[in-house]
């Protein structure tokens, strides 16, 4: 299992949400709005408006959601404070609801009553 963590503009979050949809397995997607995120640049700090993205998926999906990350985020060619993605190993991983461990723990899992459709 990988946790993916992306900063990405605020501009591009809906682009990139709108990608990330496009991908079946995708469990789900906790955004935070940051206030502030600041790099250096040129001795100074640029301070840009950021989102900040975390996803916990199957080991298979990992590099198809970093890379539709990657290429929706990007502005153009490209620019300094595009963003960030960092990729970890999770360890272990269960669900509250019904205690499901690892891999089953991320993946959806409907609950009685729920539809699929």
């Amino acid at each position: 299992m990988k946790e993916i963590k992306a900063y990405v503009r605020e501009v591009m979050l809906e682009q990139v949400m709108s990608a990330l949809a496009d991908i079946d397995g995708i469990p789900g997607i906790a955004v935070v709005h940051l206030r502030e995120y600041g790099h250096v640049q040129d001795g100074g700090l640029e301070r840009v408006k950021m989102a900040k993205l975390e996803i916990d998926v199957p080991e298979a999906l990992a590099d198809r959601v970093v890379d539709a990350i990657v290429a929706s985020a990007r502005t153009g060619e490209g620019h300094l404070g595009d963003g960030k993605v960092f990729i970890s190993d999770l360890r272990d991983a269960i669900r509250i609801s019904d205690g499901q461990r690892n891999e089953n723990a991320v993946r959806h899992s409907p609950k009685a009553g729920d539809s699929d459709e």
